[in-house]
């Protein structure tokens, strides 16, 4: 009996106490179930008990020995390492998600940001296209300021600009017009004149004067014999003659040129003109010779006097650019005198339409263009 209580007693008590310890891995799982131990002892996580490969929650007494003490630190130091290679695998596998993700986080960090693009600044304008009269010249600028790059947006706006140029009128040279139809011959027979005019259209702003005539004549018309006015019923009747003699014998007549005519009237009145006069060649009778001599003479310079202007003009002087002048030029009505000293061109002074001057005073950067309507004006800046 004493045996039994010495011996089941505490059996009994260890095997009660042994189904109420919790499952455990180490000995965080006992403190965080709750488990308790009494005054002098201390929890562990070991396989004692009946199933010694089940670690189960239980109390120690910090007093047994140190083999006991050995075993149970071998035990406890043995569960946080699994706990550890656990850990370790959580690790390397973070670390093998890390690597995967790697590449992609790289990518994202080393791809460009997209740049807009910007203008540069415009560039000068360009010479103007024509050297007189009116032209253009252009301007451009660049999406290059920056330029867009990794799909940023382009420059909006244009890149090209053009405008009007107005320079000074260009020269006309004077030209002649087409000739007239001609006019009658000055004799219905036995030869005479015709003439043909045709017009100089006067040059303008320091254009050439005309080259050529402005008369033509042609000298031979109706050249064919004028008829005999004497007929035989005119000519004295010879008194019949009773004896045979021989008949009368004519010496041969040779043409001859009668008497000039007077000067015709001068075909202009004043700026030259021209005038004619003409004689008649009397016909050779009787096998004599032919005339000699031309039949219209001609007087190419008649009323040289210059013709008075109806409305004169402003006087324009010519000068170089050490302002020595000529007063040699006469500007028509609704022209002004010029004065131009402007880089690239020669300086002068000469006539010009007083809009094309304006237009060339305000188009024109950096010259010096004056627009005179009287001589005060001319004298201020030529000094004459």
């Amino acid at each position: 009996m004493i045996w039994f209580i010495a011996v089941a007693v505490p059996c009994l008590l260890f095997g009660s106490l042994h189904a109420h310890d919790p499952s455990c891995r180490t000995v965080e799982d006992c403190y965080r179930l709750n488990f308790h131990c009494h005054s002098g002892h201390i929890i562990v996580c070991s396989g004692g008990g009946r199933k010694r490969h089940e670690l189960r929650c239980t109390c120690k007494d910090h007093h047994l020995s140190s083999s006991t003490n050995e075993t149970v630190t071998a035990t406890q130091s043995a569960i946080p390492s699994t706990h550890a290679v656990a850990t370790s695998t959580h690790a390397v596998a973070t670390s093998t998600h890390a690597a995967t993700a790697l590449p992609h986080a790289a990518m994202t960090t080393t791809q460009a940001p997209s740049v807009n693009g910007g203008w540069s600044f415009w560039t000068e304008w360009s010479s103007c296209s024509a050297s007189c009269d009116q032209g253009t010249q252009t301007r451009n600028r660049t999406c290059s300021n920056p330029a867009p790059k990794n799909g940023g947006l382009s420059c909006a706006g244009e890149n090209f600009h053009i405008q009007i140029c107005s320079m000074f009128p260009c020269a006309v040279d004077g030209y002649m017009s087409e000739w007239g139809s001609w006019g009658g011959c000055s004799a219905t027979c036995g030869g005479g004149f015709q003439m043909r005019t045709r017009t100089c259209h006067d040059p303008i702003y320091g254009g050439k004067p005309c080259q050529g005539d402005t008369v033509e004549v042609n000298p031979s018309c109706n050249n064919q014999s004028c008829p005999d006015t004497s007929s035989s019923s005119t000519r004295p009747t010879m008194a019949p003659s009773t004896t045979t003699a021989a008949p009368a014998q004519n010496m041969p007549v040779d043409g001859y040129m009668g008497e000039w005519g007077s000067w015709s009237a001068c075909s202009a009145t004043c700026g030259g003109g021209y005038q004619i006069r003409t004689r008649t060649c009397h016909d050779p009778l009787f096998g004599g010779k032919n005339c000699t001599g031309e039949v219209v003479d001609l007087n190419p310079s008649c009323n040289t006097q210059s013709c008075p202007s109806q409305i004169t003009g402003m006087a324009c002087p010519s000068c170089d650019d050490q302002l020595n002048c000529t007063w040699n030029q006469t500007c028509i009505v609704g022209s002004i005198c010029m004065i131009r000293s402007y880089d690239g061109y020669p300086f002068t002074t000469h006539c010009i339409d007083a809009t094309d001057c304006e237009i060339m005073k305000n188009s024109l950067p950096h010259c010096e263009v004056y627009c005179c309507t009287d001589k005060a004006c001319l004298s201020k800046y030529l000094g004459v």
